[in-house]
């Protein structure tokens, strides 16, 4: 290996390495609730993109460097998921801070379901029981035991 190979894999090998640190923060800040930490993030990005494929172009783009560029690029994914956090809680910034909290629907109908529970009772307490029922049944009983048929005849009630 010549000397200029060497040093291009190692031109490669770093610069693939800060492009996916890079890389990473900027997926990541895509989420988060602050502007500025994704444009500053978007800049280094692509700024580092476009150096890494300046040299990959100057180098002539050999197989040689797919090795030092792979490696560069995944230690770069791994350290960059790392430093981005770091950063975020640096700043504060958080995950879907924008998006609105997700409804609860097993709560809600929960909450739907007493509701409708309260309304059936409320409606239920006019209607009569089995109590009521029962009792009503054991008046006219009472009031038949001490009616006669001969009574009723007499009083125009058959």
């Amino acid at each position: 290996m010549t000397w200029p190979t060497i040093l291009a894999c190692a031109t490669i090998l770093a610069l693939a390495f800060i492009q996916n640190i890079s890389f990473s923060i900027v997926s990541r800040s895509r989420n988060r609730n602050s502007l500025k930490y994704h444009l500053i993030a978007s800049v280094f990005s692509n700024g580092i993109w476009f150096l890494t494929f300046r040299e990959l172009v100057k180098a002539d783009v050999t197989l040689t460097l797919f090795i030092p560029y792979t490696i560069g690029t995944v230690a770069g994914s791994l350290c960059g998921a790392r430093i981005s956090m770091w950063v975020e809680n640096a700043i504060g910034a958080t995950a879907d801070g924008h998006v609105t909290p997700k409804r609860d629907l097993a709560a809600e109908f929960d909450e739907f379901r007493g509701q409708l529970s309260e309304s059936i009772v409320e409606k239920l307490d006019g209607l009569p029981t089995m109590a009521r029922y029962e009792k009503n049944v054991q008046d006219v009983l009472e009031l038949l035991s001490k009616t006669s048929v001969r009574s009723c005849d007499r009083e125009g009630l058959s």
